[in-house]
């Protein structure tokens, strides 16, 4: 092989490479965990809410931690893409009052730095609040 195309095809996998690290970056992977408030069904009162993420092959599964079972909707699988402005949003999988695209039933999250923030229509905060990483 001469020297030409062995360094075409260097450059070749160390594009590919980058690349492939770049697009994983932005894309979390494991679980992590917010706690939040939100409105409560039917008596629009305040509570808290514990959201577990978790996130694996292109997917992500939401699990709520609370003790009103009114609450635990939309649990479940969601599926994830990316916008252009490298925030992703999720949107439930499934069946039922949470798979319309209305804004309560999406959840986007971004990366700054090396940290995931997360918001949703679903929490009382309109700010990004900050996902922690589960080990």
């Amino acid at each position: 092989m001469n020297s030409k195309v062995m360094l075409k095809n260097i450059v070749i996998i160390f594009s590919f490479l980058l690349f492939s690290n770049i697009c994983a970056q932005n894309y979390p992977q494991g679980s992590y965990t917010v706690t939040t408030k939100v409105e409560e069904i039917g008596t629009e009162n305040t509570i808290k809410i514990k959201f577990d993420f978790h996130f694996n092959d292109g997917k992500a599964f939401l699990r709520l931690d609370t003790n009103n079972s009114l609450e635990a909707y939309c649990e479940g699988e969601y599926s994830v893409n990316e916008k252009k402005n490298k925030i992703l949003v999720l949107r439930y999988s499934g069946e039922g009052i949470c798979s319309n695209e209305l804004e309560i039933n999406t959840i986007y999250i971004k990366k700054i730095k090396n940290f995931y923030y997360v918001k949703s229509g679903r929490f009382s905060s309109e700010k990004w609040l900050k996902l922690k990483k589960v080990k």
